[in-house]
């Protein structure tokens, strides 16, 4: 039925549509996953230093290193999401043990004028974590997923089968080819499933991770003043599912029930600099200071679908062809400021704020034009915060560490669309050249979206009660709670 030169020649510029801007956003969004002790703090470790995972936030931080050591920390998430959608609630999780980081840190005493040492470190951190679980389910009764493809057909002028293949051959056109959608021509587009009396339910699972190869050095002056560079290298894997179903709650009709599932691998590779400053003003007080510069990933992604349908007549499948495309992605700058108050040897309070635009996030290609993504992300995202603030009492070999960190909505500031705030607790033991540390970190998150715009930017109309031609909102709402325990080892290597 398919034409093979005709496949290829249509993937290229298919598979580019297959990036928008949540994947962008899950590409340019950190949050920081390290050691144990930075996780019971909040990750506000900006002008802490002393710890590896600070290296990720100020590579200044290193130069407070005085001891040759080594890290490794694994942990364990727990992640639920609930979500709500026509006066439906469901809800799904997801498990995950990973490692945050491993590394390794050597110091140098230089004692040449100014310079008292220079401290080198080489490991991971993780940035991201992709385990997620969702599950959304609701009665419609004014309209079908359909309707809206009907839109999108009909507004790009889509007047055959073999022009709706060419167009969009591996979420709409399987679905004339399993006679969902039944005829396709000038200003007509016919299908069985009905406008409304659905039940739809949809589902999305992630899996995957994203971390950095720091390479960092940090240099101490005069036990007053430090200086840090890092070099980067990020890598991301993410393998994501996405399901819908619509199923006709009239029993004995000719159409029955049509579902799809869309496959979507994605990996990149990246490069990405540090440097910061920690100075001490006072014996009580460090200020901090970081720049990163943006990231810029190499993506590689992989892409099909498979379509079900069932009628009383008979049923049918059809699976797209795998596509793969490669593009650039450039994530924004990050600016760090921080500050910590210290209390001798008995305590600390700390805190960073860091700011980020997201509308900076682009996507390229040398052979694909990303101006609409870059546009609608530049008028859709927008500049935000993000707020860490943690402390640490200590008492004999114990260390007592709590934490609170609010990373701003993508949105801009103010909004609480995927705004997440994170509430953390942790101790430390040390035993001559052996520390144990834990945590126990509290996540939540709550985003909004419509169900369709998941699968199209196109609405669907339906007529209301004063026979007005309006636009389905078919709004779902979730939450996300993370729960994670994270565990650090840290050897003293010298």
């Amino acid at each position: 039925m398919k034409k093979f030169l005709l496949i290829i020649t249509i993937l290229v510029p298919f598979f580019a549509m297959a990036q928008d801007d949540s994947d962008l956003l899950d590409f340019s969004s950190i949050y920081y996953q390290g050691t144990a002790k930075s996780a019971a703090m909040g990750n506000a470790m900006g002008a802490v230093g002393s710890d590896f995972s600070a290296i990720a936030i100020n590579p200044a931080g290193l130069g407070l290193f005085r001891k040759a050591s080594f890290v490794y920390t694994p942990s364990f998430y727990a992640i639920s999401n609930e979500s709500n959608y026509q006066g439906s609630r469901n809800s799904d999780r997801a498990f995950r043990l990973q490692n945050n980081n491993i590394g390794l840190t050597w110091t140098q005493d230089i004692n040449d004028g100014s310079l008292s040492t220079v401290s080198f470190a080489i490991g991971i951190n993780n940035f991201q974590n992709y385990a997620l679980n969702s599950y959304v389910s609701g009665n419609n009764a004014n309209t079908s997923l359909i309707d809206a493809y009907a839109t999108e057909i009909l507004e790009n002028g889509i007047n055959s089968s073999s022009a709706l293949e060419n167009y969009s051959p591996n979420l709409i056109y399987p679905l004339w080819e399993t006679y969902v959608i039944d005829s396709v021509g000038p200003g007509i587009c016919t299908t069985f499933v009905p406008a409304g009396g659905l039940n739809q339910e949809y589902g999305l699972t992630k899996r995957g991770t994203s971390k950095e190869f720091t390479f960092a050095s940090g240099f101490n002056f005069n036990e007053k003043f430090f200086m840090g560079v890092s070099v980067g290298i990020p890598y991301f894997e993410r393998k994501m599912t996405k399901e819908y179903k619509e199923s006709n709650l009239a029993h004995g009709e000719l159409f029955r029930n049509w579902s799809q599932t869309e496959n979507v691998t994605n990996s990149g590779w990246g490069i990405n600099a540090k440097v910061g400053a920690i100075v001490y003003p006072a014996r009580w007080v460090r200020l901090g200071a970081s720049v990163s510069t943006p990231y810029l990933y190499k993506v590689e992604e992989s892409w099909n679908t498979e379509t079900h349908s069932a009628f009383s007549s008979g049923s049918y499948s059809y699976e797209s062809p795998t596509g793969t495309y490669s593009y650039t992605v450039t994530t924004p700058f990050r600016f760090n400021a921080s500050a910590a108050l210290i209390f001798g040897n008995y305590g600390m309070i700390t805190g960073d704020y860091e700011y980020v635009n997201y509308s900076k996030m682009r996507a390229s290609s040398y052979d694909f034009n990303y101006n609409n993504l870059n546009n609608f992300i530049k008028d859709n995202y927008k500049a935000t915060s993000n707020f860490r603030i943690g402390t640490e009492w200590r008492w004999q070999t114990l260390a007592f560490r709590a934490g609170y960190a609010l990373y701003g909505s993508p949105f801009g500031f103010g909004k609480k669309e995927m705004q997440t705030t994170s509430y953390s607790c942790g101790f430390g033991y040390t035993y001559h050249n052996f520390t144990i540390d834990m945590a126990y970190v509290l996540s939540q998150r709550n985003n909004s979206y419509d169900l369709y715009s998941r699968f199209t930017t196109y609405p669907a109309y339906y007529l209301n009660s004063n026979n007005e031609q309006v636009v389905d909102e078919t709004k779902v709402k979730e939450t996300t709670n993370i729960n994670q325990v994270v565990i650090s080892l840290k050897f003293r290597l010298d």
